[in-house]
């Protein structure tokens, strides 16, 4: 669901709105109140407020986000569940559940999430107190924020916001594929045209209309390479909830056959910290989690027919979309909702409105199998799944999905750089008209390091943007255990 104009409505309302229209699409025989008693676990997704300072809010909050849907829709769940942080985390909890109703070990289990990050700020901006607290003693299993996508020495030299790291990844993709920066931003642009033409016909966009890649590319900067409107928007009130069960619970809860979903494949695996991949543009663990799943449903990619592939930046679309040898330039709608920069990008719950959307068209189409591609992190943390109306004969309960970071190469990290050359970079621009640059550098012995330009060194960054410095030798200082900084050599 969404709210498009700013209220007063809480994301836990919006959570329990979207989970009260979920019972309701069952049209279940027993009605709602069947299905809601029926409920044995709530898991909602980690709101962003509850993340850190960039969007805590002063509106209050639940202490049990579970507990405000479960009396919103009269269930009375064993298990309530906050997940950890990652747009991978619907889709990564699905998996997680799929194997738990398949040993039995849970019946019926609610997946929600919703963000009112819109009504939050509206609110701020005109001075208006609002009030989401809600308390609650029953118990909750809040899992935290999960383990770090990042190394020490990235955050301390400047890597503190996912549009750094993800121009980064850019960067170095666009070096590979041998396009200036023109060209490279030409061809994130026309991407991205054919998801907002999706999101304009999506009456659960967040954003009306559609964008050209003319207007995408005429945006705010944000980077060198990115433009405001070629990244995730966060500035929502979305909501979005599954219901999840055996085929027997199905059958006794009165839920007609033609609303089933079935389970074909599924997959996770974590990647390596961005400075440790040998290369900071590729994510292999994203391409191996996408084969596994369309091996274990037992497809390739050509029987695919509707397909969303996460999308907070371009290059986490082109990293998926070219493993799976699919067309970048648009001529295949690669998104089923719009994707996050023109639907919206609900903090980490996105992914829930991907699967909804799989569940609704792949209904519609009962030959057909979908595929949705979730990533949380810098690309660090991914999750896939196969969805069709075709019955599955998979035994979630003994199907291995999770696959080892330790299947992936790793390069070390040199703690006191002296000099090296330069892998990839990223430069942005400050409201003074100042210029700051950071890097991905190699040293001689092949060890890597992350280090920016100093505060005052405006001259460096504006070089860098004069002419491409990829391979550049560079000098480094460290004038503190914590800062590393880099001049042209």
């Amino acid at each position: 669901m969404v709210e498009r104009e700013a209220n007063d409505i809480s994301p836990m309302a919006l959570a329990s709105q979207a989970a009260a229209n979920a019972i309701k699409d069952c049209e279940a025989t027993g009605g709602a109140a069947l299905i809601a008693m029926a409920i044995d676990t709530i898991c909602v997704t980690k709101l962003f407020s509850d993340m850190g300072r960039l969007w805590a809010g002063k509106c209050g909050r639940s202490d049990n986000p579970p507990e405000s849907i479960a009396k919103c829709i009269g269930a009375s769940p064993d298990h309530r569940i906050y997940t950890e942080t990652g747009g991978n985390q619907p889709q990564s909890r699905l998996i997680e559940f799929a194997h738990a109703i398949a040993r039995g070990e849970r019946s019926v289990v609610l997946i929600a999430g919703a963000e009112a990050i819109k009504n939050q700020r509206h609110a701020e901006r005109n001075k208006r107190e609002l009030d989401w607290s809600e308390h609650f003693e029953e118990a909750l299993e809040d899992r935290g924020f999960g383990t770090s996508s990042a190394t020490s020495q990235e955050v301390k030299n400047g890597l503190n916001n996912v549009v750094y790291y993800y121009s980064l990844i850019e960067q170095a993709q666009r070096h590979t594929a041998g396009r200036s920066i023109e060209e490279h931003r030409y061809v994130m642009a026309r991407l991205l045209e054919s998801f907002s033409a999706v999101a304009a016909d999506n009456p659960y966009a967040q954003f009306a209309g559609s964008q050209t890649a003319e207007e995408i590319l005429a945006s705010p900067a944000m980077t060198h390479l990115y433009s405001k409107r070629m990244i995730a928007q966060d500035g929502v009130n979305q909501g979005a909830a599954l219901l999840m069960c055996s085929i027997g619970k199905a059958k006794q809860l009165g839920i007609p056959e033609e609303r089933w979903i079935y389970l074909h494949g599924l997959a996770e695996g974590c990647e390596l910290e961005v400075t440790r991949r040998p290369d900071p543009g590729a994510s292999p663990m994203a391409g191996m989690v996408a084969d596994k799943a369309l091996a274990t449903a037992g497809i390739t990619i050509a029987d695919i027919d509707l397909i969303d592939i996460y999308s907070c930046f371009p290059c986490a679309v082109t990293s998926v979309a070219l493993h799976l040898g699919l067309p970048i330039d648009g001529s295949r709608p690669l998104t089923l909702t719009g994707g996050l920069p023109y639907f919206g990008g609900p903090g980490n719950n996105y992914s829930m409105h991907a699967l909804a959307e799989a569940v609704w068209q792949a209904r519609k189409k009962p030959d057909s199998f979908a595929m949705v591609t979730a990533n949380g992190g810098m690309l660090s943390k991914h999750a896939s799944g196969i969805y069709s109306r075709k019955p599955s004969s998979i035994d979630w309960g003994s199907t291995e999905t999770l696959i080892s970071v330790d299947v992936l190469p790793a390069c070390k990290v040199c703690a006191d750089p002296k000099s090296g050359s330069i892998i990839s970079y990223t430069v942005r621009h400050d409201r003074e008209g100042g210029a700051h640059a950071m890097i991905i550098g190699e040293t001689i012995s092949g060890e890597r390091f992350v280090s920016r330009t100093a505060e005052d060194d405006n001259a460096t960054a504006f070089a860098m943007l004069a002419q491409d410095p990829t391979g550049r030798k560079v000098k480094v200082t460290a004038p503190d255990d914590e800062r590393i900084y880099f001049q042209l050599g």
